[in-house]
């Protein structure tokens, strides 16, 4: 049998060392166990949400427990949460997360870091577990949503800062002066 050439050597010698070492790397950076099984998830309330537990604060006028008749679970509508326009819940998170959809009207929504954006009718809104946000109506529209905390990870409750400021609810900050102004003197 002829020996391989010197480039082919090469070849088969890298091929050899990085097949193994790419299987070993990818199972690993995949982060399951020696039985194949997949990693554990995390317990993201750990740490917990910044906030309080509290009842709900509100800027504006609110109402909770709306039947949205257009989404029906086992013959019964969902409820969700009405907001007047200009109204808003104060920057919150949920342990576990939360989605919404809003179902009639504008809605307005803002993740920490983000600036303030508009919902228009079916539109959805994710907060994962941590998440700080809040949402309520645009400046000239009431809006109606479906919203579910989640157990995402094991989490749970909804944790409650600082009322949300008109920089951030017109979209002129991100969230972030409000914040340290929360931090600093424990204001809502």
């Amino acid at each position: 049998m002829p020996r391989p050439s010197g480039r082919v050597s090469v070849y088969l010698l890298l091929w050899m060392l990085l097949i193994p070492l790419f299987l070993v790397f990818s199972k690993a950076a995949a982060g399951y166990a020696e039985d194949g099984s997949p990693p554990p998830i995390a317990n993201v309330q750990d740490p917990a949400c910044p906030g309080d537990e509290m009842p709900t604060p509100i800027t504006g006028t609110s109402e909770s427990g709306v039947p949205s008749p257009e989404a029906m679970v086992r013959g019964e509508p969902l409820t969700g949460r009405s907001f007047e326009p200009g109204a808003r819940s104060y920057w919150h998170c949920h342990g576990g997360g939360q989605y919404m959809v809003v179902m009639e009207g504008v809605g307005r929504v803002q993740q920490r870091g983000e600036r303030a954006r508009n919902l228009q009718v079916g539109d959805t809104e994710f907060a994962a577990p941590g998440v700080e946000h809040w949402h309520g109506a645009s400046p000239t529209q009431a809006a109606r949503y479906i919203n579910q905390g989640l157990s995402i990870g094991g989490g749970s409750g909804t944790y409650w800062l600082e009322e949300v400021t008109e920089a951030d609810y017109l979209g002129n900050d991100i969230g972030i002066a409000s914040r340290a102004r929360f931090l600093e003197t424990g204001e809502r």
